[in-house]
């Protein structure tokens, strides 16, 4: 079955989905095998793992990256697309590299400059829109509008909150008429949801709020994303065990690292890889 048939069904089914957020085809393999059932690529973890501010890496650079992620999983793939790279030539070339990738869907933005400013204009986003929805050619490829009307860098959104949900609530009712599958409003609080969720035509995607999946379900959430969250984590535990080697000047190696090694090994094909080998007398 192809991934945007099994992306597909899950929507399909009762329940709110949960979609690990990874960077690379390794973290991919993990949230599957704890039991997630997507998978979600987050474009400014993808720039982390390369040394860069989100923003920085080239269509064809993360659609590469999506590429080795859809190769070493078998979990459907939400990829982020932010604003298309472009104008609306880009925004056809990214959708159709994104299929070509093995990706199952993409949210796309309407922020005009890239982490500040202001929302493009309405007519613009919905053209944009428009322009990713027909440059599938999978009809089962899944469309998601994202609108950053309540983000942090949404200038003047301090001094005029309500206004800004207000618009965010607009925006999406025209991105779910315009035929977007989901909806995003990003940095959507838990009052938001509940008030403006059950008027949404189409269900939501959303970063994860103060709510679990079972309390989110009656307001119209269909799919919560955990996006970078583990990079923060893992950014902070990797910091202070690498300053704890620097410091003692020796590695504290114990047994148990000798087993997750040896599990990390297996997470990556390791028996495959030996099984292949012995079938050709390697």
């Amino acid at each position: 079955m192809k991934a945007t048939q099994k992306l597909r069904q899950l929507l399909a089914r009762q329940g709110v989905i949960q979609a690990g957020g990874v960077a690379d085809a390794g973290q991919a393999r993990l949230v599957e095998r704890v039991g997630y059932p997507a998978v979600y690529v987050s474009g400014s973890y993808v720039n982390h793992t390369r040394g860069l501010p989100d923003g920085s890496l080239t269509l064809s650079e993360i659609a590469q990256r999506l590429s080795e992620i859809t190769d070493r999983t078998s979990l459907p793939v939400i990829a982020d697309a932010d604003e298309g790279f472009g104008g609306i030539l880009k925004i056809d070339r990214t959708v159709k590299m994104f299929e070509r990738a093995g990706v199952a869907g993409l949210h796309l933005e309407d922020m005009a400059t890239k982490k500040h400013g202001h929302p493009m204009s309405l007519e613009d986003a919905l053209v944009n829109l428009q322009v990713a929805m027909d440059a599938r050619i999978d009809p089962d490829f899944v469309i998601i509008a994202r609108t950053d009307a309540m983000a942090p860098w949404r200038t003047g959104l301090s001094e005029n909150l309500k206004a800004c949900e207000e618009e965010a609530f607009q925006r999406c009712l025209a991105y779910c008429e315009a035929g977007a599958d989901l909806v995003m409003p990003l940095f959507a609080s838990t009052a938001w949801i509940k008030k403006y969720g059950p008027q949404l035509p189409k269900p939501m995607l959303l970063l994860p709020p103060e709510l679990s999946v079972k309390e989110l379900e009656p307001y119209n959430v269909k799919v919560v994303i955990y996006a970078s969250s583990i990079l923060t984590r893992a950014h902070h535990f990797m910091e202070k065990q690498y300053a704890s080697w620097l410091n003692q000047g020796m590695f504290d190696a114990t047994e148990q690292d000798l087993i997750d090694r040896y599990d990390a090994n297996l997470l990556v094909g390791m028996k495959e890889k030996e099984a292949l080998l012995a079938k050709y007398g390697k």
